[in-house]
């Protein structure tokens, strides 16, 4: 791969394993909606939130992006709340104060390897700005040239545009960039559809007829391939 110029990579499962304490932030969540005038029941709250929650599915089956704001806008409107830029944004940092996300081992110094060398990127679903967080909080930020993240564009991987967004924000050709991630149908596919070099990181994910173009156990092992 001696003409790559730019590695782009998933996050979760990929560079950090992250999860949500559900059980934590349901909690606060419903403590605050009950402060803020609340006054429903429990069954009422829970049957708008998975309207909210099923909502968000549909539209990421199709590679759509709802925005964390626009979900949660929905359910203060369902439950007969005052919509406010300032209840929006305590929902939202609750809900990253509730995800964790941990980097795997040996992924500092594969980036500062890596990042003298390519331009790096992160190509990642996410549905608020928790991962863009987490990475400046473990300073990691510093080693990526762009962070692009699905609820920015309003679409998910694998749909070809967050793909192309971060190809012409490098300024790179498909062909001069690989991308790096665990997922056959949403990272290798997808990067496929974009014209880029594809690395799989196998893990229990069942082999299907998406062919990526390598395949390694572990992200450290990149840079073996170059």
């Amino acid at each position: 791969m001696n003409q790559i110029k730019a590695i782009t990579f998933g996050l979760d499962g990929t560079l950090a394993h992250g999860a949500l304490d559900s059980e934590s932030f349901q909690k606060e969540l419903v403590d605050y909606l009950k402060e803020i005038g609340y006054s429903g029941g429990t069954a009422a709250l829970n049957k708008s939130r998975q309207a909210m929650l099923e909502k968000m599915r549909k539209s990421q089956a199709r590679n759509i992006e709802l925005r964390f704001d626009l979900l949660y806008s929905n359910l203060l409107f369902d439950l007969g709340l005052e919509i406010t830029q300032e209840r929006l944004d305590y929902i939202e940092g609750l809900y990253n104060r509730f995800f964790r996300i941990d980097v795997l081992p040996g992924v500092k110094e594969m980036l500062v390897d890596l990042s003298g060398k390519y331009k790096l990127a992160i190509v990642a679903n996410a549905v608020t700005n928790v991962s863009r967080l987490a990475l400046e909080k473990l300073d990691l930020a510093k080693y990526f040239e762009y962070i692009v993240l699905s609820r920015d564009l309003g679409v998910r991987k694998p749909d070809l545009e967050i793909f192309v967004y971060a190809l012409r924000s490098m300024w790179v050709k498909g062909s001069e960039a690989v991308h790096v991630g665990g997922s056959l149908e949403i990272d290798v596919q997808g990067g496929k559809n974009a014209g880029m070099n594809t690395v799989w990181i196998k893990g229990d994910e069942e082999v299907t007829d998406i062919h990526p173009d390598y395949v390694i156990s572990n992200v450290t092992e990149l840079p073996s391939l170059f």
